[in-house]
Formats: structure tokens, sequence, C-alpha cells
């Protein structure tokens, strides 16, 4: 059973000094072990006085004698007092140190709240705890702020996207299927079987590209998305993904799909995307599935695979020096809905990509209420 530091007998021990330390415990054990020794010898003097000749008693205690029965008592304050230091410096000096640096190395990631709980220790580790907690909410309201703007960026980075699909569909897209219909009216009228199979590669060529700006066009302005909801939409990209690339992708799905906002489902989209993109570019890896869970709580996204797997950085201030853009991105994607993203890898094990998403309020009281 673990001691509540909340409680009295928790709070004495937490806020007792090494010199009260000293002189509540380690003085009085001191004392009490030499009147126990010096208390010892005397009755042993009577009983040598009763038992034997006075010529025989007083050889047998000697002062120099009685001397080496008291000296080891001389060791025993220094060596109580190194074991008080080392439990001392043990509870109250390196073990809350290392609790300040597992919450300092989760709020570097994100988690502002696990900075609050408070760790104990010496009062320079409090005050050392009580300035990270004033930089969190600092940082915190300097992200707050920075998440219009960078939600505005992502807003207009969609647009673009959107715009750039439109025009691909209506302009580039048409023009191709204009040339191939017009290869085809020229493969009719030439009579010549060197130029009609060149026309044919050419013909086949045009279907192709036609293909590739189709699917390029559905990347960029996912439409499922928009018209049937998540689950299909991941399972179309899940479908594309591994059609085009040497990677055996599943899909999974586990419980009845929720229709959730719109801005969050693209998130989501996008993070999967982006996932799928590392997994063919870099995790150099033969399977892959993407899992997505509903729950009455929350939604649960997942992607993993059997790659090689990297270097995880220790903290998200290194994901740019390191190269990791994509990782960052679905990072700031995922803080703009209010999920949580974790990632889990190693190299030579594989990586799992974890977003958590709470369930909104509004939406909880409609299930409940509907």
């Amino acid at each position: 059973m673990i001691k509540d530091e909340n409680t009295p007998s928790g709070s004495f021990w937490r806020g007792l000094t090494l010199p009260q330390l000293f002189a509540m415990i380690i003085l009085p054990l001191t004392l009490f072990s030499m009147a126990v020794a010096i208390g010892s010898i005397a009755i042993h003097q009577q009983a040598m006085r009763a038992a034997l000749p006075e010529s025989v008693w007083k050889s047998a205690t000697d002062p120099a004698l009685e001397l080496t029965l008291v000296a080891p008592l001389v060791l025993i304050p220094p060596l109580l007092f190194a074991v008080a230091v080392l439990w001392f410096g043990a509870r109250q000096i390196v073990g809350p140190l290392q609790k300040l640096e597992a919450k300092a190395a989760a709020l570097a990631w994100g988690d502002f709240d696990a900075i609050q709980e408070p760790v104990g220790g010496i009062s320079e580790i409090q005050h050392l705890q009580n300035g990270l907690n004033e930089m969190s909410r600092k940082v915190r309201a300097a992200q707050e702020g920075l998440h219009d703007y960078i939600g505005a960026i992502t807003s207009a980075q969609e647009e673009e996207r959107n715009r750039l699909a439109r025009e691909l569909h209506d302009d580039t897209i048409q023009a191709v299927i204009a040339l191939k219909q017009r290869v085809e009216l020229a493969e009719k009228s030439v009579k010549d079987q060197g130029s009609r199979q060149s026309l044919k590669e050419l013909e086949g060529l045009a279907e192709q590209t036609i293909e590739n700006l189709r699917r390029l066009t559905r990347a960029l302005r996912p439409i499922y998305l928009e018209d049937l909801g998540l689950v299909t939409a991941l399972e179309m990209l899940v479908r594309e993904t591994s059609q085009a690339n040497k990677v055996t992708i599943a899909f999974d799905r586990k419980g009845a799909e929720q229709r959730l906002p719109r801005e969050v489902e693209l998130a989501l989209y996008r993070i999967t995307q982006e996932a799928l993109n590392n997994v063919v570019r870099h995790a150099k890896a033969e399977h892959s599935t993407v899992q997505i869970m509903y729950s009455k709580n929350e939604t649960n996204l997942e992607v993993s695979d059997d790659g090689v797997g990297f270097q995880m950085p220790r903290s998200p201030t290194d994901l740019a020096p390191g190269g990791h853009f994509g990782l960052l991105g679905m990072r700031e994607r995922a803080d703009l809905i209010g999920a949580r993203l974790e990632v889990t890898t190693d190299k030579g094990q594989g990586t799992r990509l974890s977003v958590r998403l709470a369930m909104p309020t509004d939406t909880l009281q409609k299930e409940r209420t509907g």
C-alpha cells in the first residue's frame, strides 16, 4: 500500500530536514546505544566481582580492556549519519528529481497537466517545479494563440488543394481526354501498321496519364470523404495506396461509424494519408494496417507497419532538425482538432502511430438525448 503524502504522517516525513533528522532520530539513538553499552559494562563488573576473587576480577575489568568494548560505539554516529544522508538524498532529492524529469518530458510533448501534480522534495525542487508550472502556463497561452494561425494556414492549404483539383479535373484531364480521342480517330484513319502501333501506344500512354491525374485529384480533394464519410474514404485510400505500391495494407474498423465534424474527419484523413506516405517512402515495410475504432467516449485511429522503424526524438523541438516534417505536420493537425498523437517506434521494430480523439460533449449529449 502506498502512503499518501498528503496525510499528516506523509507531510511530516516530506518536510523533515537533515538537521531535524539528526536531532530527532540519530542523536537520541546514539545516546541510547552508548547508555546501553555503559550499563552493560557496569553489570558485567558487578557480575565479575560476585563470581571471581578480587585479584582476578580486577585484571578482567582493567580500564584499558573495558575501553576496547566502548570504542566501537564511536563508529555508530557517523554510520547512522551516512545512512540518514543516503535516505534523505534518495527520498527528498533523487526521487523528486526523477519524477520532475518525467513530467518535464511529458510537458515537452504538450501534456500541460502532467507538471501540475506536486513531486515533493526539498524546497529548491519545489521552486523549480513552480517555475516550470508558470512556464507551462505561458507556453499554453501562446500555443492557443498560435493554433488560430496554424488553423488559418491549414485552411488556406486545403482551399489551394481544392482549387488545383478543380483545375486538373476541369482543364488538364479534359484536355488529355480530348487528346486521347484524337489519337483514336487518327488510329482509324492510318493504314500503315507501324504508324497504327505507335498511335496505339500513344493512346495507352494518354489513358495512363488520365488515371494518374484522377488519382492525384482524389489525393488533393478526397471526394469520398465529403460524400460517403471517413470510413469509406479511408478504405479507398488504403486500396489505392496498396495497389500503387509494393506494400500490403489492410483496413479494419471497430464499432459503429460516427460522423464527426468536417474539419475533424479531414484532419484524420490527412494524418492517415501522410502516415501511409511515410510507410511507402521510408519504412521499407511489407505489411501495414490502418485501423479506426469508434466508442462512446473517443475515436481512435492507428496506422502500424513492420518496417525498419526509426529513433524517435526525445522532444518535439527535435522533429524539424531531424527531418521529421511529416510527423511534425501530423502532430499539428492533431493539436488543431484536440486529439492526442502518439508514436511508438524503434529501429528494426516497426512503427505504430495512434491518434486519440475524445468525443465532443455536444455529440455525447445528442446521442444520449436521441
